[in-house]
């Protein structure tokens, strides 16, 4: 038990490395984008139309492999391995069969959905953003076989490869941007090409676990139908702040040129740098989760939230503290170059800031939805997330127009903290509550660790004000500094090791 106690424990460390990484060549794409595109109408075009395949389509990749990783984990640990490759290989082909024809349907009726996902274009914008629509639609294959296929490396543990596939992806994109410039054709192409790129890298690690592709394709696998059955509920659970970000983006397009954009980048920043955590902690914890729930062993489910809670609490409480410091000069060094004028680095700060108040429900949505996946409780967490997409719709229908981004931003982040709380509330009642004394003391004594923090911020501000645009990040590393050094004298260390 310990030996694999400290796997998990490594298996997250080191997937958050190459998560880290991977994110890092994200920054550097984004970068390169909005030095080339800056906030314009057609960088509102392209991010809305291609917020689908990074968005939504991914979260049904992601819906597909939340379903199969139960399902595979019961064939690999009780069925031969015929019986397995039989499960595999009839779901993949079904995948590719219906995700083609759905394509197709899209590629036909580009220009109804062109309308429907970006009301605001008009003009010579509209007709670009129709033949983005074309192009952005065979993603929908490409990235739920991406998935999928990350799904069934981490039952066998190749958490390391499943981690770092979106390398090649940024790469190809940074090469076309560098290569042909403000082509924006051209980079939907790339763009889609990147997705099956990304499946393609896994293909001989499943060729490696002797899995078979040919054979009869079983439409009425008791398992695979289930799966279609659960897949909108996990589809809707595991969406939300994917949805209301698409939903954010179409209402955008009503704006002022360069809105769209703006909300793009500042939540693409705040996706970026949380996800390297939380995403890394849901990859590894829930082949683990899965396990427990066969075992029907829920205090060890409920030591495993503990521990998972403490270690995000401890990375992302002073993410939100230097965001809230430091949002304006942060875009400014991310971003504010070539095309990206101080007028787009405004837009973009406020919608990083606001949007970064959603690292709680974030969180949790990641998190606790791993649960009741792991649970075969699909049902649960869509309940509660049509409830708050409802919500973020009639906000952002009744403050786009007058509050603008901040007001579109900040429902999207209501939404998100509102649903943390719902969620938070079925955990507890379908396992108990992980949140115990032991939990309490430990964010007590990490409001000392914040406090210093604070403390070196408010010097940094006081006394040194101005400066070049590089100059804060001398007192963010200070900041930082004391953070870890304050929470080594109190010995959070023996409280951050994930069991």
């Amino acid at each position: 038990m310990r030996n694999k106690e400290n796997k998990t424990g490594k298996n997250f460390i080191g997937v958050s490395i190459l998560i880290f990484f991977s994110k890092l060549l994200g920054f550097a794409r984004d970068i390169v984008f909005a030095s080339v595109f800056g906030t314009t109408i057609l960088t509102d075009a392209f991010q809305v139309i291609f917020s689908f395949p990074s968005l939504l389509f991914s979260s049904i990749g992601m819906a597909l492999s939340s379903v199969n990783i139960p399902d595979l984990t019961y064939f690999v640990k009780s069925r031969s391995r015929e019986e397995r490759n039989r499960y595999i290989a009839s779901l993949y082909a079904q995948i590719t069969i219906w995700g083609s024809l759905i394509a197709l349907l899209g590629i036909i009726f580009a220009p109804a959905l062109t309308q429907l996902i970006a009301p605001g274009l008009s003009g010579e914008v509209t007709g670009i953003a129709t033949f983005l629509t074309r192009i952005m639609m065979p993603t929908l294959l490409f990235v739920s076989l991406t998935y999928l296929t990350t799904g069934v490396l981490q039952v066998h543990g190749y958490f390391m490869l499943s981690a770092v596939i979106s390398i090649p992806f940024n790469l190809l994109i940074i090469g076309a941007l560098l290569l042909r410039g403000a082509d924006i054709i051209i980079l939907g192409y790339v763009t889609t090409a990147g997705w099956f790129l990304q499946f393609l890298i896994q293909v001989p690690v499943l060729v490696k676990e002797k899995y078979r592709f040919l054979g009869k394709i079983e439409f009425k696998n008791e398992k695979i139908i289930n799966l279609y059955k659960n897949l909108l509920p996990i589809l809707l659970g595991n969406s939300l702040l994917q949805l209301c970000l698409i939903i954010d983006r179409s209402f955008a397009t009503h704006l002022s040129e360069g809105t769209t954009a703006a909300l793009a980048f500042g939540s693409n920043l705040f996706i970026t740098a949380t996800s390297i955590f939380i995403v890394a902690m849901s990859i590894v914890v829930f082949p683990r989760l899965s396990e427990y729930c066969l075992q029907l062993d829920y205090e060890r489910m409920r030591e495993t939230l503990a521990a998972v809670f403490k270690v995000l609490l401890f990375i992302l409480l002073p993410y939100l503290l230097l965001v809230v410091a430091y949002n304006r000069e942060i875009i400014t060094l991310v971003y504010e170059r070539g095309a990206f004028t101080s007028k787009s680095t405004a837009m973009t700060s406020l919608a990083f800031l606001l949007y970064s108040l959603a690292v709680v429900g974030y969180a949790c949505q990641e998190i606790f939805n791993r649960v009741f996946y792991a649970l075969k409780k699909f049902h649960i967490p869509m309940k509660a997330s049509l409830l708050c997409l409802l919500i973020n719709l009639l906000l952002d229908f009744l403050l786009f127009r007058q509050a603008g981004i901040a007001g579109i931003s900040l429902s999207t982040s209501f939404c998100l903290l509102l649903y943390g709380v719902i969620m938070s509330f079925m955990v507890r009642q379908e396992v108990g509550s992980f949140v115990g004394r032991d939990f309490l003391l430990f964010a007590g004594k990490l409001s000392v660790p914040a406090g210093a923090m604070l403390g070196v911020v408010y010097a940094s501000k006081c006394f040194f004000p101005g400066g070049p645009v590089y100059a804060f990040l001398l007192p963010l590393l200070l900041s930082a500094g004391a953070y870890l050094g304050a929470a080594w004298v109190m010995g959070l260390r023996k409280d951050l090791l994930l069991k």
